[in-house]
């Protein structure tokens, strides 16, 4: 993973930019992990959590792209390059599965080429040698919001939910859909500020802060218990709609707000010194 990521790093800036432009009009796409509301919501309210000197710097990462008007929008980068197989390598980083009789996530769930646990870890450490890497900073706040929503810790037989069909409010759809996209906008999340603010209500930032193996392991059993949960209330091709909206729903934006805070203390870990 590292000497594909530092092959990267020698591409021409305009190819760099190549590879997003044109993509922007996937950052709404319902399709793509937690939606483009979804982490826009979320990296709007890490962003809102963080240090003002850490937010100046976030700033100024979107100032040098013009498709990206703040730091909230650039973190759907790491969606909008999916469709660009020169990108084919970090499609594994969104998520880590484990099996459904396993008692926790471990290291030894991450694949040989990579998942959301190592890539966090990786793209932490490359901002710790290089913190102006704007790519390792939209992987980073993408994977922490990822590994945050369950249904990025979920099974592989299952293809992380995206197998288990159902309706929700009469329209087909799947468990991963649901939890990335539709239940937040049935909770208010089409304006995606506007949920940030919701979210930030009653939250204080955390202390700035490091990662570490032991730690994201923690988040993505956090989520994995959460998963298992979603999986003991689902019924294959059930009708779903409001009442599960009302019981799961405060499930997702908790998580949110946890992913946000720990994403606001690494980023203030990272850059409230400035540089």
């Amino acid at each position: 993973m590292q000497s594909v990521y530092y092959q990267l790093k020698h591409l021409s800036a305009a190819l760099i930019l190549s590879l997003s432009l044109g993509f922007v009009s996937l950052v709404s796409s319902p399709a793509h992990s937690y939606g483009g509301i979804g982490h826009d919501a979320f990296c709007q309210l890490a962003f809102d959590l963080s240090s003002p000197k850490t937010q100046q710097v976030l700033q100024s990462f979107a100032d040098q792209h013009p498709d990206y008007e703040d730091f909230a929008s650039m973190c759907n980068w790491a969606d909008n390059i999916k469709s660009d197989k020169r990108w084919d390598w970090a499609k594994p980083h969104h998520y880590v599965n484990f099996a459904r009789g396993s008692a926790k996530v471990t290291a030894a769930d991450c694949a040989a080429n990579g998942c959301i646990l190592s890539a966090i870890q990786h793209h932490y450490d490359v901002l710790k040698h290089d913190r102006t890497d704007w790519i390792a900073l939209a992987f980073l706040a993408h994977f922490i919001g990822d590994l945050h929503q369950p249904m990025h810790v979920s099974f592989a037989d299952d293809l992380g939910g995206n197998r288990a069909r159902l309706s929700y409010f009469d329209e087909a759809t799947n468990l991963h859909r649901l939890w990335d996209t539709q239940m937040l906008m049935q909770r208010g999340g089409s304006d995606s500020k506007a949920k940030a603010g919701e979210l930030l209500r009653g939250l204080s930032p955390l202390k700035p802060a490091a990662i570490d193996a032991e730690q994201t392991l923690a988040w993505a059993n956090e989520s994995a218990a959460i998963t298992r949960r979603i999986y003991s209330d689902y019924r294959a091709e059930q009708k779903l709609g409001q009442s599960y909206t009302d019981q799961w729903g405060p499930v997702l934006e908790q998580r949110m707000q946890q992913g946000a805070q720990r994403l606001a203390a690494v980023l203030d870990e990272l850059y409230s010194d400035s540089f």
